[in-house]
């Protein structure tokens, strides 16, 4: 299973061997995991945990495969314990640092939510754009027509999205250029890609009406 991820060996950037499908990538395309105290299966987000870490290609159905398989067990040469709600744990922290960057970028005033600012901001050429994967067909065609080459994340739901910004909902928000952004993008294509959801410059469509 080829991973959205995949890019040409760089000995300057780590990569890692994917337990499922046996792929060296580079480890922004991965899930690390290791083994806790407890001898449970505990993800890593971050890639700062100690012990020897295991590693998952970046689609929830890889980490299915990693469970049903027992392959974490493989992996770890030893008994370990699964929980049974790994995968949305793993769903849950990817999107949980997503929310929290825009949130960040919200504060220092990098990031603004709202089809009238969000437009104003795809003028003036912003880093990253996010649309809600459940937005409206509306919604998807009025910032198609401006977002040109602009990146843009469909990894949250409207609500999730709305999180970040203190709101109920929210349908599109832009991010302004600089480290949050760059941060923000690559957190931003690791959702979207555990999740498999397209770029408004992929031929995929997952918005609801």
């Amino acid at each position: 299973m080829m991973i959205a991820f995949t890019e040409p060996m760089n000995t300057a950037k780590p990569f890692r061997r994917c337990i499922v499908s046996g792929e060296s990538y580079s480890t922004e395309a991965l899930v690390r995991f290791v083994v806790g105290p407890n001898s449970s299966v505990v993800p890593d987000i971050k890639c700062k945990l100690g012990g020897r870490g295991m590693w998952v290609g970046l689609k929830r159905e890889l980490l299915e495969v990693a469970i049903q398989q027992n392959l974490f067990r493989r992996a770890a040469k030893t008994n370990v314990k699964v929980r049974c709600d790994l995968v949305e744990l793993v769903d849950n922290q990817l999107c949980e640092r997503v929310i929290n960057g825009l949130s960040l970028a919200k504060k220092a005033g990098q990031a603004v939510c709202g089809y009238t600012k969000v437009s104003l901001a795809l003028k003036k050429k912003c880093a990253l754009l996010f649309l809600a994967c459940d937005a409206s067909e509306n919604a998807r065609s009025k910032v198609c027509s401006l977002a040109q080459s602009i990146p843009c994340m469909q990894g949250l739901t409207s609500n999730e999205l709305g999180t970040a910004f203190s709101k109920a909902n929210a349908v599109q928000a832009a991010v302004s250029g600089g480290g949050l952004a760059e941060l923000i993008k690559i957190d931003g294509h690791r959702l979207a890609e555990f999740r498999n959801k397209g770029s408004l410059h992929e031929d995929r469509h997952d918005a609801k009406i």
